[in-house]
Protein backbone atom coordinates (compact mmCIF):
# COMPACT_ATOMS: atom_id res chain seq x y z
CA UNK A 1 0.00 0.00 0.00
CA UNK A 2 3.07 2.17 1.17
CA UNK A 3 4.35 2.13 -2.87
CA UNK A 4 0.61 2.81 -3.98
CA UNK A 5 0.80 5.76 -2.28
CA UNK A 6 4.31 6.74 -3.50
CA UNK A 7 3.04 6.14 -6.88
CA UNK A 8 0.16 8.42 -6.28
CA UNK A 9 2.43 11.41 -5.08
CA UNK A 10 4.55 11.33 -7.91
CA UNK A 11 1.98 10.92 -10.72
CA UNK A 12 -0.26 14.01 -9.01
CA UNK A 13 3.15 15.95 -8.51
CA UNK A 14 3.51 15.26 -12.62
CA UNK A 15 0.47 15.96 -13.39
CA UNK A 16 0.38 19.59 -11.92
CA UNK A 17 3.34 20.35 -13.31
CA UNK A 18 2.16 18.99 -16.77
CA UNK A 19 -0.73 20.92 -16.54
CA UNK A 20 1.37 24.22 -15.20
CA UNK A 21 3.93 23.87 -18.56
CA UNK A 22 0.69 23.58 -20.93
CA UNK A 23 -0.81 26.12 -19.21
CA UNK A 24 2.15 28.52 -19.82
CA UNK A 25 2.41 27.32 -23.34
CA UNK A 26 -1.31 27.58 -24.30
CA UNK A 27 -1.97 31.50 -22.34
CA UNK A 28 1.36 33.14 -21.91
CA UNK A 29 1.21 32.67 -18.21
CA UNK A 30 1.42 29.82 -15.18
CA UNK A 31 -1.45 30.80 -12.83
CA UNK A 32 -4.20 33.06 -13.34
CA UNK A 33 -6.15 33.99 -10.64
CA UNK A 34 -8.70 35.74 -12.07
CA UNK A 35 -9.17 32.29 -13.58
CA UNK A 36 -11.06 30.47 -10.26
CA UNK A 37 -14.10 32.64 -10.62
CA UNK A 38 -14.01 31.68 -14.14
CA UNK A 39 -18.13 29.70 -14.44
CA UNK A 40 -15.96 27.17 -16.75
CA UNK A 41 -13.55 24.34 -16.36
CA UNK A 42 -9.80 26.03 -15.83
CA UNK A 43 -6.37 24.59 -15.99
CA UNK A 44 -6.47 26.44 -12.51
CA UNK A 45 -9.00 24.57 -11.11
CA UNK A 46 -7.61 20.93 -12.09
CA UNK A 47 -4.89 22.44 -10.86
CA UNK A 48 -5.72 23.39 -7.49
CA UNK A 49 -8.06 20.00 -6.84
CA UNK A 50 -4.80 18.12 -8.04
CA UNK A 51 -2.76 20.09 -5.07
CA UNK A 52 -5.49 19.26 -2.60
CA UNK A 53 -5.65 15.66 -3.48
CA UNK A 54 -1.95 15.50 -3.22
CA UNK A 55 -1.11 17.97 0.04
CA UNK A 56 -4.45 15.25 1.77
CA UNK A 57 -2.12 11.92 0.38
CA UNK A 58 1.17 13.12 1.95
CA UNK A 59 -0.40 14.03 5.57
CA UNK A 60 -2.09 10.57 4.95
CA UNK A 61 1.10 8.94 4.45
CA UNK A 62 2.98 10.69 7.09
CA UNK A 63 0.37 9.94 9.12
CA UNK A 64 0.68 5.92 8.59
CA UNK A 65 4.61 6.15 8.96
Amino acid sequence: MKKLRERVIVFLSIMILWLLIDEYIKEGYFFKIEDMVNGNITHEKIIVGLLIVLILTIFKSLRRS
